[in-house]
């Protein structure tokens, strides 16, 4: 449940915890004075899944790092005109992407 917050005129400001279905207060709780609910700049928000986080980034990093590490590896036999060699090992890095 979310907590709204309220400004009464006699009172000063304060905190409600109410559900989203709950009407809003137009009277004080403390003094019955008429209030006028805020926007606040304090949210709380929750991010869920992967992706969100460090360690999820630096996965992604390695993943990469080893995929181009692959690559390299097609170009050195490319370079070194052994086409069979190339071959292999480019089907070897192609199937190795597809699972990325």
């Amino acid at each position: 449940m979310p907590i709204y917050e309220y400004k009464c005129g006699n009172c000063g400001r304060f905190e409600k915890l109410q559900k989203f279905s709950d009407a809003v207060l137009t009277e004080c709780p403390t003094c019955n004075g008429p209030v006028q609910r805020l926007i606040s700049r304090n949210v709380g928000i929750v991010f869920k899944g992967s992706g969100f986080y460090q360690t999820d980034k630096a996965h992604l990093q390695d993943r990469a790092r080893s995929l181009n590490q692959e690559r390299q590896k097609d170009n050195e036999a490319l370079l070194d005109a052994d086409i069979g060699s190339f071959v292999e090992q480019s089907d070897n890095t192609t199937s190795k992407v597809l699972e990325a």
